[in-house]
């Protein structure tokens, strides 16, 4: 009998040894950001890095070149061709309307703060339209502030912008271009040292992180900068759904706690330091960075207010209390900027 129980016992730890592991869940991440971007060390790999930890190796991810161009990247992760990105949401017209609300101009100039306030208000205010229909949501970042950079010709007024074609991302950014008097043209943001260099454009609506992270320094020589920005713009974290739901709930919960407010913090404290550098590097490369006069301010403001009141009738068509939603992001933001 003994025999017979320890012939048992070995032949099921044999069989045991014998099953193959569990597999390994690899997601593909399309990064469309220059390799030598911040944020492809500082919050895209680092994110990565405490998926797999956070999952004890269940779930890696493997940052890859771009499968397509930054406006594609939705549509590759929705398809399964990539699996996980960040998205410019202006890049794609007429879908996101609502988060539209958070690229608002005159802003702050903080990153971290507003990364993290337009997460509450999405959660808040956002959410329930499923304007990420077919796709899992992974959090909000904001980029910002955007200013404006030109290549000869330095503004100092009103008038200045006529003539200008300046570039823009879409959504707010087009219509902060429209409205300066300016001429706007569309341009992916890796695309924008081409545009200019080859006298395609007079200038660019950019946050300063971006001259030197898509290098873009010495294709400029002026800067205009209004407290705030010209506006923001977000980037969001998005996962094919299908892959999402092939987790297990235990690998579903360890990812979520790196989702939502944390990826906008990793975001956004990793923006605000290099922003700072950028202006810094800016100011050492010789471009000339100046601040809108008093009087300037002024009318830059007049000419960007439509740009509010247009968005507030356009988030009560989806059932949505603009006025409120702007009131309780800038609440969040001046709480979060004292941190």
């Amino acid at each position: 009998m003994r025999k017979l129980v320890a012939a048992g016992v070995v032949a099921a730890f044999a069989a045991f040894a014998a099953a193959p592991a569990a597999a390994q869940v690899v997601w593909k991440y399309s990064n469309w950001l220059p390799p030598t971007h911040p944020v492809t060390d500082g919050v895209t790999k680092v994110w990565a890095k405490q998926v797999e930890d956070a999952t004890q190796g269940r779930v890696k991810i493997e940052v890859i070149a771009p499968l397509g161009g930054p406006p594609a990247h939705l549509d590759l992760v929705r398809n399964g061709v990539a699996d996980v990105t960040n998205i410019t949401t202006a890049y794609t017209a007429g879908r996101f309307v609502l988060l539209g609300g958070l690229e608002m101009p005159f802003m702050s100039d903080r990153n971290s703060a507003m990364s993290l306030a337009g997460q509450r208000t999405y959660d808040k205010f956002f959410k329930q339209a499923n304007e990420f229909e077919g796709l899992k949501f992974g959090g909000i970042a904001m980029v910002g502030p955007y200013q404006i950079y030109t290549t000869k010709k330095a503004i100092s007024a009103i008038e200045d912008f006529k003539g200008q074609k300046i570039r823009e991302a879409g959504g707010v950014t087009k219509a902060v271009v429209e409205a300066l008097g300016a001429t706007p043209f569309f341009a992916p943001a890796p695309q924008t040292y081409d545009v200019l260099s080859k006298g395609v454009g007079d200038g660019v609506l950019f946050p300063p992180e971006s001259i030197p992270g898509f290098k873009v320094t010495s294709a400029v020589k002026h800067g205009l900068h209004v407290p705030g920005g010209f506006n923001q713009a977000v980037q969001a974290l998005i996962i094919n759904e299908a892959k999402w739901k092939a987790l297990s709930p235990v690998d579903q919960a360890a990812i979520e706690k790196l989702l939502g407010d944390h990826w906008s913090l990793l975001w956004g404290n990793l923006w605000d330091k290099t922003n700072a550098a950028a202006i810094e590097q800016m100011t050492k490369d010789g471009v000339s960075l100046k601040d809108a006069s008093p009087e300037f301010l002024a009318e830059i403001r007049r000419r960007l207010a439509k740009i509010e009141t247009d968005w507030i009738a356009d988030a009560g068509k989806k059932n949505v209390d603009g006025k409120a939603a702007l009131a309780y992001m800038r609440e969040q933001v001046r709480a979060l900027e004292k941190r």
